[in-house]
């Protein structure tokens, strides 16, 4: 109840004002309709996404993942559907704004009739309030750690360095993170419940597992990454950004697992802990090092200058959340697991680096077989 009436009543105050600034701010007509479209799904996509992190906090991960999924996949085809009929930069947002529409009927009714009865509990809103601002901040800072090097290689290089560099991150973290995100999903309400039902013995035994299985599944899938990178660009971007493509995708397969251990791992022990704020100080430091890394590196490397502050920036991220945690919950290293998936990696590598070059989607899959 408490979660609801809060947000229904951050929505009444949100829409008016997102509909003022929209109307008053200087921008382009289409870029205001687009902005438009953003911020009218955002109260959407709020309200599912309750029902969605209420279904993983009681072990229901199958059916927010249901809804994870059914509301991607329909956000993706109502955006394709107003990109063919012509409504241009507007078709994305218009796909995440309306998606969760369809999804709502169906989830909504339930949560409410959970609510029917319940009281607003103030102290319990500004507990929540003060766990929940450092973790909505540290998320705004992962974005500007993931896009500060476009704009960057924008004001140092041009467009096609901006295009090369989008579209290999693109293809790296993308496969990646949907990795991490499954994974997380059942991994971070499990680690919540060994914590409340077995104190933090239990904790350990079940972070141990969950850190395992991100390493021996997202570990193999980075490295393979990083091998079929030319295959793979070759295959699925245009001829004049293949090469600058081939090059940045290993350092961003390195990047986006460094990013998800911290995201879905290591990073979880401040949740855990009540230590948010400290979330946020980890955040910081990786953002502010991309910034300056960028600024020294782009002008003397290019796009590969970019990729690689953005892999430096990650693990000294990993590094300050390591002995930041400490002061909150430190989840243990797996050390067996990496060890065991670092030398099969490894040999994975050196056996698809003999293969013959052969390009293209049939090096790809003979890549990808072998590995």
């Amino acid at each position: 109840a408490s979660l609801y009436r809060t947000s229904f009543a951050i929505i009444a105050v949100f829409t008016p004002i997102a509909a003022l600034v929209v109307w008053l701010a200087p921008l382009p007509p289409a870029l205001k309709i687009a902005v438009a479209f953003g911020l009218a799904g955002a109260p959407v996509r709020n309200l599912a996404k309750l029902a969605q992190e209420r279904y993983r906090a009681a072990g229901e991960v199958s059916k927010a993942a249901r809804v994870d999924i059914g509301v991607s996949i329909l956000g993706f085809l109502v955006g394709a559907g107003f990109a063919v009929a012509g409504a241009g930069a507007a078709s994305p947002l218009l796909g995440l704004a309306i998606a969760p529409l369809f999804a709502l009927p169906f989830i909504l009714p339930g949560e409410l009739r959970q609510a029917t009865g319940g009281t607003v509990d103030r102290a319990r809103l500004k507990a929540y309030a003060a766990y929940g601002y450092p973790i909505a901040a540290s998320l705004t800072l992962a974005v500007v750690l993931a896009s500060t090097d476009r704009f960057l290689l924008a004001a140092f290089m041009d467009a096609g360095a901006v295009g090369a560099y989008h579209a290999s991150y693109s293809l790296a973290n993308r496969t990646l993170d949907v990795i991490f995100i499954w994974l997380g999903a059942a991994g971070a309400p499990a680690m919540v419940m060994a914590l409340e039902r077995g104190g933090r013995e239990a904790l350990r035994q079940t972070a141990l597992e969950q850190g395992s299985t991100l390493i021996l599944i997202g570990l193999p899938a980075a490295v393979g990454l990083s091998m079929v990178a030319r295959p793979m660009a070759e295959l699925m971007i245009g001829q004049d950004l293949r090469a600058a493509a081939a090059l940045v995708t290993p350092w961003i397969a390195a990047s986006s697992f460094l990013s998800g251990m911290i995201a879905y791992y290591f990073g979880f022990g401040f949740t855990l802990g009540k230590k948010t704020g400290l979330l946020l100080v980890t955040m910081a430091i990786p953002a502010l090092c991309n910034v300056a890394l960028n600024l020294v590196l782009i002008p003397r490397l290019g796009v590969v200058g970019a990729a690689v502050s953005t892999t430096a920036s990650f693990a000294i991220g990993l590094i300050a959340c390591l002995l930041l945690s400490r002061r909150a919950i430190a989840l243990p290293m797996p050390w067996e697991a990496l060890i065991r998936c670092g030398i099969a990696s490894a040999v994975m590598a050196g056996v698809v680096w003999l293969l013959p070059p052969i390009g293209g989607f049939l090096e790809l899959m003979l890549d990808a077989g072998v590995g």
